[in-house]
């Protein structure tokens, strides 16, 4: 009998509720993740339905990790011993891409994924190739700029595509503005093509037209996937209904959670239409409609003033809701009730400043991060001057989307000691001679980047030294040079200041670990400019070019678009900080003390006859809202999320010479100055429920190998270099994966060195393309060659192939372990499977070094423990086989023994205990692992540094 302790009637309802399609309305703090979590319980415990056959659709990654962390612990409490790897949860976006992995005509998986700023940068990088289409000038003019223009493009191109725009008749039609439209989707799809790339956008495209091409794949679906959940579905578009819908198929058990006032996205193409004309999809009567009104976040006379906010229009203005909205009548489901009032203005800096010491100082709050200031835009100059009224008086901002990244002293330092390394662009800095031309104001910026740089430099001869030195190298840069921009990066950290802001503990407040996450953010930048550039190595050919491509072209781009700070996923009040954030960004989050600016906003709506043009004429459905009520409606559910945030006390920031629209409001409000004292203790933080998740290459070995580089390249996530032969490794991989794949569906007898090489040269176009490293002929016939004596050494034995490249992942009441088997080979006889792992890399000699192995035993014994648990199956034998080996046994063969694979997940547990408590204090024994790592500049180890 299923436990519904602790839960509502409308909850227990909605858990209930599994077959056919369901619509839960659930307002703000109504329990709607928990509810999800009790549902998919329910399926599982009651309904006897495979974790398998349950899609659970969230709106973010954080969000998805969160849903999967709680079901984990929910199915651990219930004693329910079910694979939730195989559950689809995750964003539309992941979710899509796994389906089109695991379709087998499916190829678009293996395309590079581009986020938005690399899409918008390919669109600057191609931006001749729109500015020619008649009419483009007129609604994209040159005075915009090469980043506004892109960026133009790709919300256009986003838009059509996610509404299923009949692209061929726009680009055939007579109207101008609608064939600029089709011809620029047309365009662009080309360089997606010919980057072989895919954006947000045609991920889901992508899936909707694969499924529609292929109706096996669908029906196919369709019976896999029984049970669909999706979240925040006032937030979907047109695409997302279309898929959900698609996946739901006949059998209709379609459950879609939300809240119509919460509605924030209309600038991303997200439609209200789709959670307000749900139940209409369906037959009378046959979609259940459930809402969960009983909001357990906020104090009673907050939910009366949100609901007062949205039931009754102000100021005579002449909109109604009519049918645009779902009624509701949410009401406290707090026993703790403290405050009389809870809802009050305020109208000054100082009286802010003095209300928050009189919070934190009177014992209401415990922590600044009990309090959040939420605006329109962190960048206005409301937010901007709070901020930094409060920092001044020794309060702690945390702002990370307020754009002040260029600002921080330490990218000043670092970018002007990175332009002082190479003098022709100096010269050219001080003379402007360009030839990628800059703005005034960027090339202002580069010079005040100089001149902190040099004010380091007249305080640090080790500096100077070293800037001189680099300097006159980088001029007399050779041909075959290895010298990157990243390596210049890393021995500029080793110098002060940079070394002291590296030494910062990775738990300090944000405020202090800002200055190291910053610097990591560059060398990303750094990172991300070579692979899109394919500038590597400073050359004598491309010391010249490459600072003002990277200076002028891609840190440029930067500089327009701005960029955030970083961002805790597992924490999003940081301690010791106030919050300064987006309401957007407050989205689904809580906070005891929340207090409101931007009133001087009132609605607007921003005409686009362009837009407007492709909406009535060409999308698959016409208009649903009355456009002149829009600006209403979408200020309404803004501020409605605003103050729904609230959970004790909220705050409206009541400037007279701001506040208009809010007035009728914020004239019935008591003063802040009426808060009574009393014993009172506010709400603390809510702890994200959130495990990580670790593998044993990317996170164990390294941290075993070296806490320290762990810290800098997993805790602050600073960019390593790539080698080539890592290069040569995955094109070896991605074959052979491309062999047993093809050997699993039933075609080993088929398999050729014809058809091998052809996949290989496939791979190779990929991975090109992807990473933009390029082999050369001795490099390429030495990876075929790995791959040739594989097929030749196995032929004979490829129908054991079971699974290949098999992701595997399991939850812990810790973490989530997760990995990558090569190869799985099943013994159908015996009923047992064993695993393999290849090896590009010489075989050792194990005889001679008995330890030599220890490493991927270990490596293996975690896999042969996720596996065993994925496939309920013995493992029999764990084996690394080694390409590389022309005569002789290319293996190395361990047994499988319970009590070894005990002992290494006590060991691993160990490890990530140390990485969650931030032990980051040892460093590596192996000195000659540390000639590899970038950080050796950093870390100054004698024995190490004798060569460098």
């Amino acid at each position: 009998m299923f436990d519904f302790t602790g839960m509502n009637e409308n909850q227990i309802q909605a858990v209930k509720a599994t077959d056919g399609p369901v619509l839960i309305i659930a307002g703000p703090g109504t329990g709607k993740t928990f509810t999800l979590v009790k549902r998919i319980a329910y399926l599982v415990s009651e309904k006897n339905v495979k974790p398998s056959e349950i899609m659970a659709v969230t709106f973010t990654e954080k969000a998805a990790g969160e849903l999967l962390t709680r079901i984990s612990n929910e199915f651990a409490a219930l004693n329910i011993d079910e694979n939730i790897n195989d559950m689809y949860i995750g964003t539309f976006h992941s979710i899509a891409l796994r389906i089109m992995k695991e379709l087998p005509e499916c190829k678009e998986s293996n395309r590079r994924i581009l986020d938005s700023f690399e899409t918008t940068y390919m669109i600057c990088r191609n931006i001749d190739r729109f500015r020619y289409l008649t009419g483009f000038n007129e609604h994209f003019p040159d005075s915009l700029g090469v980043w506004k223009q892109a960026m133009g493009v790709g919300r256009y191109v986003s838009r059509l595509l996610e509404e299923l725009a009949d692209i061929d008749a726009m680009s055939r039609s007579k109207d101008n503005d609608a064939a600029l439209l089709g011809k620029m989707v047309t365009r662009y799809l080309e360089i997606l093509e010919d980057n072989n790339a895919m954006d947000f956008s045609s991920i889901l495209t992508s899936l909707y037209y694969a499924l529609k091409k292929n109706p096996d794949d669908l029906k196919h679906l369709n019976k896999q996937i029984r049970y669909i959940m999706v979240d925040e579905y006032q937030d979907t578009n047109f695409i997302q209904e279309q898929l959900v819908f698609m996946l739901g198929g006949d059998s209709k058990n379609i459950c879609v959670v939300g809240d119509d006032d919460q509605g924030l996205y209309r600038f991303r193409g997200a439609t209200i239409r789709n959670i307000l004309e749900f139940p209409h999809k369906f037959d009378d009567g046959e979609c259940r409609q459930i809402y969960l009104d009983i909001n357990y976040r906020s104090e009673p006379g907050i939910i009366d003033f949100c609901r007062e906010w949205m039931d009754d229009p102000v100021g005579g203005v002449p909109f109604r809701w009519d049918k645009f909205r779902y009624r509701k009548d949410l009401r406290s489901g707090r026993t703790d009730c403290q405050m009389h009032h809870s809802v009050f203005k305020i109208s000054s800096s100082q009286t802010l400043l003095d209300t928050v010491y009189r919070l934190y100082d009177g014992g209401y709050i415990s922590d600044y991060n009990q309090i959040a200031f939420l605006f329109s835009s962190v960048k206005s100059p409301q937010a901007t001057e709070l901020a930094d009224f409060f920092e001044a008086n020794g309060i702690h901002i945390y702002s990370p989307r307020s754009e002040m990244f260029f600002e921080r002293i330490e990218i000043k330092q670092i970018l002007g000691c990175l332009i002082m390394c190479f003098g022709n662009y100096l010269s050219d800095l001080k003379k402007n001679s360009f030839v990628h031309r800059i703005s005034d104001k960027l090339r202002d910026y580069y010079r005040s980047c100089v001149t902190e740089a040099m004010i380091l430099i007249r305080s640090n001869e080790a500096l100077h030294r070293y800037i001189t030195a680099e300097f006159g190298a980088v001029r007399c840069a050779e041909t075959d040079s290895q010298k990157t921009l990243l390596d210049i990066l890393y021995k500029l950290l080793s110098f002060e200041p940079f070394r002291t802001y590296l030494s910062a503990a990775p738990d300090d407040i944000v405020t202090v670990t800002r200055a190291a996450r910053n610097l990591s953010e560059i060398s990303r930048m750094i990172s991300r400019f070579a692979n899109i550039h394919n500038m590597y190595f400073i050359t004598d050919k491309t010391a010249n070019n490459l600072p003002e491509q990277f200076f002028n072209v891609f840190i440029r781009f930067y500089y327009i678009d701005g960029i955030g700070e970083h961002e805790d996923t597992s924490e999003y009040a940081p301690h010791g900080c106030i919050s300064f954030m987006t309401i957007h960004q407050a989205k689904g989050l809580e906070f005891p003390v929340t207090i409101v600016g931007s009133l001087d906003k009132k609605p607007y709506r921003k005409p686009d006859p362009l837009m407007l043009t492709a909406e009535l004429g060409y999308f698959e459905r016409k208009a649903f809202e009355p456009l002149e009520d829009i600006r209403f409606f979408d200020f309404h559910r803004l501020y409605y999320t605003a103050f729904s945030r609230a959970q004790d006390l909220l705050i409206l920031i009541d400037d007279d010479k701001r506040a208009n629209y809010f007035s009728e409001f914020t004239n019935k409000l008591p003063d802040i100055s009426g808060f009574a004292d009393g014993d009172i203790v506010f709400s603390p933080v809510k702890k994200l429920s959130l495990k990580k998740v670790y593998s044993y290459t990317s996170h164990i070995s390294l941290y075993d190998g070296c806490p320290t580089q762990y810290k800098f390249y997993k805790e602050y996530a600073f960019a390593q270099h790539k080698m080539m032969h890592t290069s040569i490794g995955s094109l070896v991989h991605a074959t052979l994966e491309d062999i047993n794949k093809y050997a699993i569906s039933g075609n080993a007898d088929k398999i050729c060195e014809e058809m091998i090489r052809r996949w290989f040269i496939t791979n190779y176009r990929s991975m090109e393309g992807k990473t933009g490293y390029h082999l050369d002929e001795s490099q390429l016939d030495n990876a075929i060659g790995h791959i040739l004596r594989y097929y030749r050494n196995r032929k004979n034995e490829l129908y054991k192939a079971y699974k290949a490249e098999d992701e595997i992942e399991l939850i812990l009441p810790e973490f989530i372990l997760q990995g990558i088997i090569d190869l799985v080979e099943y013994d159908r006889e015996e009923d047992v499977i064993d695993i393999v792992d290849y090896k590009t890399g010489p075989k050792p000699d194990i005889r001679r070094d008995p330890h030599s192995t220890d490493h991927y035993r270990r490596q293996l014994e975690i896999y042969a423990y996720l596996i065993g648990e994925k496939y309920k199956k013995p493992v029999r034998q764990m084996k690394l086989y080694y390409t590389s080996v022309n005569e002789g046994d290319p293996y190395i063969v361990f047994d499988c023994k319970k009590f070894n694979i005990d002992r290494t997940i006590e060991e691993i547990a160990q490890t990530i205990r140390n990485i969650e408590n931030k032990k980051f204090d040892g460093n590596v024994s192996n000195n000659y692992a540390c000639s590899f790592c970038d950080m050796k500049y950093i870390c100054q180890k004698d024995d190490v540094m004798k060569g460098y």
